[in-house]
């Protein structure tokens, strides 16, 4: 097949890489939607932006955790990582999915039915956070570590929020933070639920170098409760999770932490020659190395003197 430069520029930016792009979002719409949805998936893109595409044509050939094909297809051809959809049915009145993608492939999914939704529109005190930035998640609550499903909701959701890599950070660079706790005693029968909120950061004066933090609720604010999760393939987890060589750290020699934490090393240095390291008088280093050689000839000859005469008095007695 013939391809031309502008055809082998694409597929060479669609290629496998070592540093991968920063994952963006697909936001899609289903065949019904409330205006609580699509508000919902507008509020979660403006908390993205500019890692993201919202498409506002429903579609009615379109449910993913029945058949993925379309969706795949989708987040084929726009180069996206990651997919939210929403929908509206009988059954379900209020539902959210979360996806990720693996080498054109769904990896894995989960629905969330959604309640006691809050818009952003209705925090209009708090400041908006600048585009682009860098959140900090926390999730909290011990259900995170011990039911399955948030676990898997917790790598899920982790994913989505949390951005581009940063290589640096500063601490007056971080704007807002997104937390999500698990309620931790569900009633029996009943799925895991999470609380959502958003909140801004603002720094204020403590007296202190460590500045006093306080919480400003941005919104949206939802409470969600797994509904339906595909896991993921054990073998396609696998690939997954595999790190290239180039970007692991290469193991230094010589090198150690002790128990402290404190980086500690080791220098080998070959046997030093004292005659031929310069020092502060380095240049009498001449001069002394020939008086010392005079009062060494100069005590030699005294010794030899002294001997001599010794053995001159034997010979005369």
């Amino acid at each position: 097949v013939f391809l031309t430069a502008r055809g082998r520029r694409f597929l060479k930016q669609r290629d496998f890489k070592v540093n991968e792009n920063p994952k963006s979002c697909l936001y899609l719409r289903g065949q019904k939607t409330t205006p609580d949805v699509t508000q919902l998936l507008k509020d979660l893109y403006d908390m993205r932006k500019p890692l993201g595409t919202m498409l506002n044509r429903r579609r009615q050939d379109m449910h993913p955790m029945d058949d993925v094909s379309v969706v795949e297809r989708l987040c084929t051809t726009r180069d996206m990582s990651l997919f939210c959809f929403g929908s509206s049915s009988k059954k379900r009145p209020f539902r959210l999915i979360f996806g990720r993608m693996f080498n054109q492939e769904l990896l894995d999914s989960q629905e969330y039915s959604i309640v006691n939704y809050v818009p952003r529109s209705q925090f209009k005190k708090a400041a908006p956070v600048q585009i682009g930035a860098k959140p900090v998640v926390v999730f909290q609550g011990a259900g995170f570590d011990l039911n399955e499903e948030l676990r898997q909701a917790k790598l899920l959701l982790l994913d989505y929020f949390r951005g581009p890599k940063a290589e640096k950070l500063s601490l007056m660079g971080i704007e807002s933070a997104v937390v999500i706790s698990a309620i931790d005693s569900p009633g029996e029968g009943e799925a895991p639920k999470m609380l959502f909120r958003h909140y801004r950061l603002n720094f204020r004066k403590s007296g202190t170098k460590v500045p006093r933090v306080e919480l400003e609720e941005l919104g949206p604010r939802f409470e969600m409760t797994v509904d339906r999760c595909k896991t993921p393939d054990p073998s396609r987890w696998k690939s997954a999770l595999q790190v290239p060589k180039e970007t692991k750290q290469k193991k230094e020699k010589s090198i150690f932490t002790n128990a402290l934490g404190e980086k500690r090393g080791r220098l080998y240095m070959d046997q030093q020659n004292f005659e031929k390291i310069y020092t502060p008088h380095y240049h009498l280093k001449g001069t002394a190395k020939k008086r010392r050689k005079e009062a060494d000839a100069a005590s030699t000859k005294e010794a030899q003197s002294t001997v001599t005469s010794h053995t001159d008095g034997e010979f005369s007695a």
